[in-house]
């Protein structure tokens, strides 16, 4: 498992219900171009009382550093920035992962995903998926209609289409994740949730095992609930070794540390600066050091 699919897996722990979405489905984008690693400088502003409040400041970046035991081997950013498309004001949650210059030159990653998201269902209209890992590459658009409980997916590569059927609150793995942010969990909590990956449907389980406090080196001692999230396909558990993630017990409820047990060594990813909105802990403590923080290529 690639690190860039580690942060995907542990996304995919976090599914909550929804109502039905309502409008129009999102219309195939003639072209979805590439953007930078972060917000947008320039990004649009909905006018004072357009979108609805949401539960995380809009703007917000979170930094990863990605981890193959002792060695960095890459780094993800994930952030958000207001759209707007047909006259309506939508939600873009994008992750980029890339390796370091050093990985490039035996397995280069540079992966790109993103959700367009309703912000008042805060189900997806569109999500994106532009993969290039080493000799693989995929380039995949999938749209949603909640109101009639189905997804097309298709390969901007080849062409290639189809349609699957979902369930009225289905998400994907960029709008989950930040859609869980809004949840409260107590250990054993047994909720399970709905989500799309890989144009299949998933049954996750979160399964919150304990509180802890996890010491780190930018943001100190962070209360955390720790997490051992299972996913069920067609009611079979999908088992590909053992995922932790250490949310953060705040009002941001940030993803702090995600570890997986594969074969050869651990692989985790570590946040390690979070940019943009707000003076709390995480902006005002993290943000001057990691902006000078290298980002390793």
């Amino acid at each position: 498992m690639t690190a860039a699919r580690l942060l995907c897996a542990s996304a995919a722990a976090f599914a909550v219900a929804a109502g039905l979405a309502a409008g129009p489905a999102a219309a195939w984008p003639a072209k979805i171009p590439l953007p930078v690693d972060g917000p947008a400088t320039n990004a649009p502003a909905p006018p004072a009382g357009g979108v609805p409040d949401l539960w995380f400041p809009v703007g917000e970046e979170q930094v990863l550093d990605l981890q193959w035991g002792i060695i960095s081997v890459g780094t993800s950013r994930v952030w958000t920035e207001w759209i707007r498309e047909y006259g309506e004001w939508l939600l873009a949650i994008r992750m980029r992962t890339r390796t370091t210059r050093v990985l490039d030159a035996i397995y280069p990653v540079d992966d790109f995903i993103e959700s367009v998201v309703d912000p008042t269902t805060f189900l997806p209209r569109r999500f994106v998926k532009k993969i290039n890992e080493g000799k693989s590459r995929y380039d995949e658009v999938t749209v949603f209609d909640h109101v009639r409980r189905i997804a097309t997916w298709r390969s901007v590569r080849d062409g290639k289409a189809k349609v699957f059927p979902i369930e009225a609150d289905t998400r994907d793995i960029p709008s989950m994740l930040y859609w869980f942010r809004r949840e409260r969990f107590e250990p054993g909590d047994p909720r399970a949730f709905q989500v799309m990956a890989d144009e299949k449907m998933y049954t996750v389980l979160p399964r919150p095992v304990a509180r802890e406090t996890l010491r780190t080196a930018e943001f100190g001692q962070i209360p955390c609930m720790r997490f051992e999230p299972e996913a069920q396909f067609n009611g079979l558990f999908v088992r590909k070794g053992r995922l932790w993630v250490w949310v953060a017990e705040d009002d941001r409820r940030l993803a702090v540390r995600l570890v997986a047990e594969v074969p050869v060594a651990n692989v985790k990813a570590v946040l390690v600066g979070v940019r943009g909105p707000g003076n709390d802990r995480w902006v005002g403590r993290g943000q001057a050091a990691n902006l000078a923080r290298p980002v390793p290529r």
